[in-house]
Formats: structure tokens, sequence, C-alpha cells
């Protein structure tokens, strides 16, 4: 995927109320920009990093920027959160994704009987394939790191697939990196150290754990290669 609008360059200046960013721009000319990702963005907020923003006129919003990239060295790093969505949609009207067997369709945004949802499903024949995808922008040492907060939600998401997988149908948990300097993943155990034993013990109840990287060269992204864990 790409983006359509022109990419805009800027340095990052602070990050306030999690949605806005102050950039500065190439012009010297400071603005606010939206911030599409909840998360912590550890390793993302360094002051005077070099950013790129899409400048879209939406109603309701307070700005119309939003905040796409950031650098890390040599690597460009994708911010917002539904790009893996994205991606993951493009790879299953296409080809799918490693290890996945034949389905006939799937559908988004599936709602399960005790009320949470997941991001797929998709018809197996005789069964379902579930999938919940996550977006990781964290990345230490090589090692890439999710959460990068304390995420009851993502439990939430990992009991629901579980659950599913018991009652005969495949569940993935599904996390992208969004950024190519990882060289494997491990749950953020000092973060959220009940994701993380959660994480391992669905593994062991037939969740199965799929890492894929991104290649960023803006503004394309594309689904590049997996990546091993250890839980």
């Amino acid at each position: 995927m790409r983006f359509a609008a022109p990419l805009i360059p800027g340095r990052f200046l602070r990050r306030e109320k999690r949605f806005l960013a102050e950039v500065e721009l190439a012009d010297g000319s400071r603005i606010w920009a939206h911030v599409p990702n909840t998360g912590a963005l550890t390793g993302c907020l360094v002051p005077g990093q070099e950013v790129l923003l899409t400048c879209e006129s939406r109603p309701g919003r307070r700005t119309s920027h939003t905040w796409r990239f950031c650098k890390s060295g040599e690597h460009w790093i994708c911010v917002d959160t539904l790009v893996p969505n994205r991606l993951v949609a493009e790879a299953l009207a296409g080809p799918g994704l490693p290890g996945m067997p034949p389905y006939l369709s799937h559908r988004r945004e599936v709602t399960l009987p005790r009320g949470s949802r997941l991001d797929f499903a998709c018809d197996l024949g005789d069964r379902l394939l579930f999938m919940e995808v996550k977006s990781i922008t964290w990345v230490e040492d090589g090692i890439a790191l999710f959460p990068d907060g304390v995420t009851s939600r993502g439990r939430r998401h990992l009991e629901d697939l579980a659950l599913l997988a018991a009652q005969g149908h495949e569940a993935w948990q599904i996390f992208v990196v969004q950024r190519a300097d990882a060289i494997r993943f491990r749950p953020a155990a000092a973060v959220d150290p009940a994701y993380a034993r959660e994480l391992a013990r669905v593994a062991g109840a037939g969740v199965k754990i799929l890492v894929m990287q991104e290649k960023v060269t803006p503004p394309e992204i594309t689904l590049a290669e997996t990546l091993p864990f250890a839980l």
C-alpha cells in the first residue's frame, strides 16, 4: 500500500494528549498533527527526529495534518496503527499470509458472541480462521517488543482466540513490525507481564503466532518477511 497524499517533511517537537504532535516544518513554521496511534510510541518521540506527514482536510478534525512516519537512524518507521490491518486485508484479497490454509472468503471486524471483536475471519469451509492484528513500532537492540503499555484489551483478544481454538476453529495472533531493523520478536514482559504470560499460555493452547515485518520506503509500505519469536 501507499499513501496517496504527498508526504510533508518535518521535525518532531512534542506530543500532547496522545492524539496530537507538534511538528516543525521545513519553512520553520509549527503545526499540530494528528497521531494515529494510542500507544506510548517508545523510541518514536525524540525531539528533532525526522517525520513525514500527510495533509488531508476532514470534518471535525482539529488539524488537517496526520503523522505517518518517523526516522530512527537509517530506518523509517510507520506510526499509523491502521496500516497493518490494511496490509493484511490486501494479503487476504490476494495470495494470503504465510502458512495459511486455503480459504473461500474473508471478512473484517468480526463480532463475537461475548461482544468483543476480532479483525478478520476467513471461511475455511468446515471451520473458520480468526485473526487479530497488532502493530509494533518499538524495537530495542534488534528485538521488536509489544505491548508498549499495559493492554487489558489485548489480553481479552488473546482469551477470545484461545476460546475459538478450543471450539475447533483456527485462531491467529498476528504482530506486524512497522520498521525494518528488527530481527526477532518477544513480548514486553517488563511493561505488561500479564500480557506476556497470556500470550505464552494461548500459544500452548493452539493459537498460532505470526510475526510479519514491513518494508517501509515512504510513501510505500509492504509486508516483507516473517520474524522468529520467543515467548
